[in-house]
């Protein structure tokens, strides 16, 4: 029987940072305009005789403007990327998404090279942060560090440690893939323990607040029905005063 998960990691702040998007992206595209004037204008200036010093000048003007429009698309992207972690029998493969429209496979790890996996910061974890070349995020959420699983596995070019934030079905789906299974951290546990805890606070939060609005429909519904009853003894007691009269 062949082997898929998917999770699609949905970074909440994208919604949250609107207004930062589209400020970025103005701030961006000024900075583009201004340094492709600039070089306009140094390219009309061919002939005169101090061209090489006004060329000189104009680029020293126009380069800054380059870099912050790099700065700012980089942090733009950053900003509004999401990820996909799809497993099956032989890899996993981690895809970005930029702006909920753009997506690119990023990571392509092959099962069987998995040397390590653990949470971030337990001891499994400082063993392989001495044994990686290179270090990769992708995750969205930065803070909640006990959600946060790491994976060291062999590349080409050497050791690779990447940081996921998984689910708990993630976390068994690759239990079931990995036969090898010393390459799991006891600290793999603490963090499905975690995940566990924090679906049943989320579970219970969203029944919570259906619970409340039910009462406050059942509020609104007593409320209209009393309303109705005041109105009908209201028009009860007009009539009878019109018959006495």
């Amino acid at each position: 029987m062949e082997l898929y998960y998917e999770q699609n990691l949905v970074n909440n702040n994208i919604d949250e940072r609107i207004r930062k998007t589209k400020t970025f992206t103005i701030a961006k595209t000024i900075c583009i305009i201004v340094a492709l004037s600039v070089l306009m204008t140094s390219a009309m200036l061919v002939t005169n005789e101090n061209f090489a010093m006004l060329l000189g000048i104009l680029i020293a003007i126009a380069v800054p403007f380059i870099i912050a429009a790099i700065i700012l698309g980089r942090i733009n992207k950053r900003n509004n990327t999401e990820y996909d972690y799809t497993l099956d029998d032989e890899y996993l493969k981690i895809t970005e998404v930029y702006f909920r429209s753009q997506r690119k496979v990023k990571h392509t790890i092959r099962l069987r090279t998995i040397e390590s996996v653990g949470a971030f910061d337990s001891e499994g974890y400082k063993k392989a942060d001495l044994a990686a070349q290179k270090k990769i995020l992708a995750l969205v959420n930065y803070d909640d560090e006990k959600a946060v699983l790491y994976i060291l596995y062999n590349t080409d070019k050497g050791k690779r440690l990447i940081f996921l934030e998984p689910d708990r079905g993630l976390i068994i789906a690759l239990k079931r893939a990995v036969s090898a299974v010393m390459v799991f951290d006891k600290s793999v546990a603490d963090v499905e323990k975690y995940l566990n805890e924090k679906e049943i606070l989320e579970q219970s939060a969203e029944d919570d607040e259906d619970d409340v609005e039910q009462v406050l429909m059942e509020d609104d519904s007593e409320a209209i029905s009393n309303l109705d009853e005041v109105e009908d003894d209201s028009e009860s007691n007009t009539y009878k005063e019109d018959t006495a009269q």
